[in-house]
């Protein structure tokens, strides 16, 4: 038992994944090369509406958003990332597969982002893992069950704020340690 985002008792699904070793570069990140796994959103986007009695812009954003009824909780939690360098070892990799989850960059110069499709047996499948790294204007969304490791800072720490829905139990975050690292650079 572990505490969840929010601080409540949650479970957590931790199993090791048998796979071989992998090096990944890191590609810049895309809209068009993320769209597997999510989507994205920049808060420096143009266009949008006026709002607010004409004070604000509102912009689109992200309207693929996603949670199974059983994920009845909206969680909006802060995410205080130390930073890190390249290369790095990837040792986990997790999903929520009720909910999308997404990072909302407050404070934060670069991320490392790293992902990868789901194999035939429901697990990361190292061998087709991809890397990239995203700047700090950039808004990440996991559409639900993408199989993801935890965020990296890069050039800094990084402060986000996350938002999905949980359920309170074991369904809200599976985690895979992989039985080998998977190495970005």
């Amino acid at each position: 038992m572990s505490k969840s985002s929010n601080g409540s008792a949650s479970t957590s699904d931790k199993t090791t994944a048998m796979t071989g070793s992998r090096h990944v570069r890191a590609q810049p990140l895309t809209a068009e090369a993320f769209a597997p796994f999510g989507s994205l959103a920049s808060i420096e986007a143009a266009g949008g509406r006026s709002v607010n009695q004409n004070r604000a812009r509102r912009i689109p954003g992200l309207s693929d958003l996603q949670h199974a009824a059983a994920a009845v909780r909206p969680v909006v939690d802060i995410y205080q990332i130390a930073p890190s360098s390249l290369p790095f070892g990837v040792a986990c990799f997790e999903r929520h597969v009720l909910s999308s989850q997404v990072f909302i960059p407050i404070r934060c110069a670069a991320l490392l982002i790293v992902v990868a499709p789901e194999d035939a047996n429901g697990q990361p499948d190292i061998a087709r893992t991809a890397a990239f790294i995203g700047d700090g204007g950039t808004i990440i969304h996991y559409r639900a069950g993408v199989w993801h490791s935890p965020l990296v800072a890069l050039n800094g720490p990084a402060v986000l704020s996350m938002v999905m829905w949980e359920a309170g139990d074991a369904r809200d975050c599976q985690e895979i340690t992989p039985s080998a690292l998977v190495e970005v650079t």
